[in-house]
C-alpha cells in the first residue's frame, strides 16, 4: 500500500457495464526522476547518434566520434547505478559528481551540442541531498566550469547566454526538486496525524466495546441475581410451608430457571463478542493509507488484550513500525504478525527495506519499548539479514 509521497496519472477505461470510470497509476518521486533523466539522455543522444559531431580542439585529438558515444552509454549506466543505489546517500553523492564531470567532458568535445542540459540530472541528486548554502555552492561551482569549458574550448557568440540558459534550466528543476521534498514531508506530516487519528479513533471504538463489556457484566449480575434469589425464596417457602400448592411452586421456579438459564446464554454470547480488545480492524484502517510500501497483515482471532492501555500500546508500535518503514527504510513490502505467544499477545514486523549499518533507537523506538516494559512486556528490534528491519514487541494477557 505505499509511503514514498506520489502523484497519479488517471487513464479513463470502459466498465464492463459500458460506464466510463478511470484508473489511477501512482508514480513515485525517484520514478518520476528515473523517467525524466532517461528522457533528458535520450534527446542528447538523438543529437550525438545521429547528428554530424564537429570536434572541439580538445576532441580533435581523440576519436571524437567513438568518444562521445561511449561516454553517452557510461553516462546511462551511472545513471542507473545511482537509481538502483537505496539509502547510501554519500554513494548517491559520488555518482552525481561522475554525472557532472562526463556531461563536461562531452561539452568540451565537440562543438554545437546540447550536452550541458544533462548537468540536470545530477543537480537533482544534489538538491535532495545538499542543504541550501552547498546547493548554492555546487550550482555556481558546475556553471563556472560549465563557462570555462565553452570559453576554452568552443567558438561561441555568446558564451554567456549558453550558460545562463542552462543555468536556469538547472535551477528550475532544483526548485522543483525542493518542492517536492517540502510536499513529501508535509505528507508524511499529514500521514503520522492521520495515522494517530485513526488509532484514536480505534481507542474510541474499543473503549466503548470495554464499556459495553462492563455494562452486560453489571447486568448478568442484577438478572442473575434477582432470579435467583427469587428461586431461592420460592423453594425455601416450599421446605417450610406445606400448605402451599406444590404444583404451582414447583412449575414457577421451573420457569424462574429457564428464564435464568436463556438470560445466561444469551449474556454469555454477548461476552464472548467482547472477549478481550479486537486490534484487527484498527490495524487494518492504520495500513490502508499506505500505497508503499505494500502492508500484509496476518492477525490471529485469538491475539486479543485486556485493557485499553495494552491496545494503545501495540497499536502505537504497529504505527511506528509502519513509519519507520516508509520514512527510513525505504522498503517495499512490510509484513505485520499478531498472534498470541504463550501467555501473551506478540507482535512481529519486518520489512525488505535498504537501509545499512547498526539501528540505534530513536525517541520512537525508546518510548514504546519503555512503555511495553511498563506493562510487563519487551521490545526488541534490529536487522533482518543484510538489510531488512524487524521489531518484536510482546505483551503478557492478563485476562486469560
Amino acid at each position: 500500500m505505499t509511503k514514498v509521497t506520489s502523484f497519479g496519472i488517471c487513464l479513463p477505461f470502459f466498465r464492463p457495464d459500458g460506464m466510463l470510470a478511470s484508473m489511477r497509476l501512482a508514480i513515485s518521486p525517484r520514478s518520476a526522476i528515473a523517467v525524466a533523466g532517461l528522457l533528458a539522455w535520450a534527446a542528447i543522444g538523438l543529437e550525438l547518434w545521429s547528428g554530424p559531431l564537429i570536434a572541439t580542439a580538445l576532441g580533435a585529438a581523440f576519436p571524437v566520434h567513438g568518444l562521445a558515444k561511449s561516454l553517452h552509454l557510461v553516462f546511462l549506466l551511472v545513471f542507473m547505478v545511482s537509481v538502483a543505489v537505496r539509502g547510501h546517500d554519500a554513494a548517491q553523492f559520488a555518482l552525481a559528481i561522475v554525472l557532472s564531470v562526463i556531461t563536461l567532458v562531452l561539452v568540451a568535445l565537440y562543438r554545437y551540442n546540447s550536452a550541458a542540459a544533462l548537468l540536470i540530472v545530477p543537480m537533482l541528486t544534489f538538491a535532495r541531498l545538499s542543504s541550501i548554502r552547498m546547493l548554492a555552492i555546487i550550482m555556481v561551482l558546475l556553471n563556472a566550469l560549465l563557462l570555462s569549458i565553452v570559453l576554452m574550448f568552443r567558438q561561441m557568440d555568446a558564451p554567456l547566454t549558453y550558460v545562463s540558459l542552462h543555468a536556469s534550466l538547472q535551477l528550475f528543476a532544483v526548485m522543483v526538486s525542493r518542492f517536492a521534498q517540502k510536499t513529501e514531508q508535509a505528507r508524511d506530516m499529514l500521514a503520522s496525524a492521520h495515522a494517530e487519528l485513526l488509532t484514536t479513533r480505534g481507542m474510541l471504538a474499543e473503549s466503548a466495546r470495554h464499556q459495553e463489556r462492563l455494562r452486560l457484566s453489571r447486568e448478568l449480575h442484577d438478572v442473575a441475581g434477582h432470579k435467583l434469589t427469587a428461586l431461592q425464596l420460592n423453594l425455601a417457602a416450599m421446605t417450610h410451608n406445606r400448605r402451599l400448592d406444590q404444583a404451582a411452586m414447583v412449575a414457577l421456579c421451573s420457569r424462574l430457571t429457564e428464564e435464568l438459564l436463556s438470560d445466561l446464554r444469551g449474556m454469555v454470547h454477548q461476552l464472548r463478542l467482547h472477549d478481550g480488545l479486537d486490534l484487527g480492524a484498527t490495524m487494518h484502517r492504520l495500513a490502508a493509507p499506505f500505497p508503499r510500501p505494500l502492508v500484509v497483515l496476518e492477525i490471529a482471532d485469538d491475539a486479543r488484550v485486556a485493557t485499553l492501555d495494552q491496545a494503545e500500546a501495540l497499536l502505537r508500535t504497529f504505527q511506528e513500525g509502519l513509519t519507520n518503514a516508509a520514512r527510513h527504510s525505504d522498503a517495499d513490502h512490510v509484513w505485520a504478525i499478531l498472534s498470541r505467544d504463550g501467555e501473551g499477545v506478540s507482535l512481529v514486523i519486518r520489512d525488505d527495506g535498504r537501509g545499512h549499518g547498526h539501528v540505534r533507537a530513536g525517541h520512537g523506538l525508546t518510548g514504546m519499548r519503555e512503555q511495553l516494559q511498563a506493562m510487563g512486556g519487551d521490545l526488541q528490534f534490529g536487522r533482518s539479514g543484510d538489510t531488512g528491519f524487524h521489531l518484536h514487541a510482546w505483551l503478557p494477557v492478563a485476562w486469560s
